[in-house]
Parts: C-alpha cells; sequence; structure tokens
C-alpha cells in the first residue's frame, strides 16, 4: 500500500553510500513539514529514507542538487521492514519509511499541483 503526503522540506540529511556485491548504492533521509496544515502550530512531520542502487544511485548520491530545504514537494511511500544478518551472524531487522517517488509541486495560493519529476 502506498501513501502520498505533500510538504515542504524542513531538512536533509548526510547522504549515505557504498558498495555491496550487488554493486554501488546510496541513500538519503529529509524531512517533510506538512505542506498548508489546518494548524501552524501542529504541522505534521514526516522523516522519509530514499534508497537507490544500479542505475538509479545517482538519484540519492545528488538528492542536494535535485531538491532544497524548503522546496514543496509531493513524495509518495511505504512502510518497510527489511531483515538481515548481523556481522556477529545473529537475524535483525529494523523498519523505514521508504520514499520511491519524489515530485516537485507548484504553488499557486493554497494548492499545490504536481510537476513530473521523477526521482
Amino acid at each position: 500500500m502506498s501513501q502520498v503526503f505533500k510538504g515542504k522540506i524542513s531538512e536533509i540529511f548526510e547522504t549515505r553510500g557504498g558498495e555491496t556485491a550487488k554493486g554501488e548504492w546510496a541513500s538519503v533521509s529529509f524531512e517533510l513539514t506538512e505542506f498548508n496544515p489546518q494548524n501552524e502550530q501542529y504541522a505534521q512531520k514526516i522523516k522519509l529514507d530514499m534508497f537507490k542502487n544500479g542505475e538509479y544511485v545517482k538519484y540519492a548520491k545528488d538528492f542536494n542538487q535535485y531538491y532544497k530545504v524548503g522546496d514543496v514537494v509531493e513524495a509518495s511511500y511505504n512502510f518497510k521492514k527489511q531483515d538481515y544478518t548481523n556481522k556477529q551472524g545473529e537475524a535483525s531487522s529494523f523498519y523505514g519509511v521508504a520514499c520511491w517517488k519524489l515530485e516537485k509541486a507548484n504553488v499557486d495560493s493554497h494548492k499545490a499541483e504536481a510537476v513530473s519529476q521523477d526521482v
């Protein structure tokens, strides 16, 4: 199931990356603050992770070239659980909110309209 959140980028965290047997990967996290909330004092916030590998790794690595703090965007995301084996050989898992599509939005008074720019 996919969700959509429209908001203003309020923070961009450091990009992480590396190499695995499957190739290069990069990940960037960013925070969105609700666009045009009903109550400014209690605007909703969400922290999203964008993980990319293969030919799409550039979108996470160059995130700061595409998006800036203050940009109004529309983010499509899913809730994810990732299972893995740690260095001690023990099964473990982590949970995240994974952004799989991000579009800049044109802001016209109180409504935003998506602009086609997939990442």
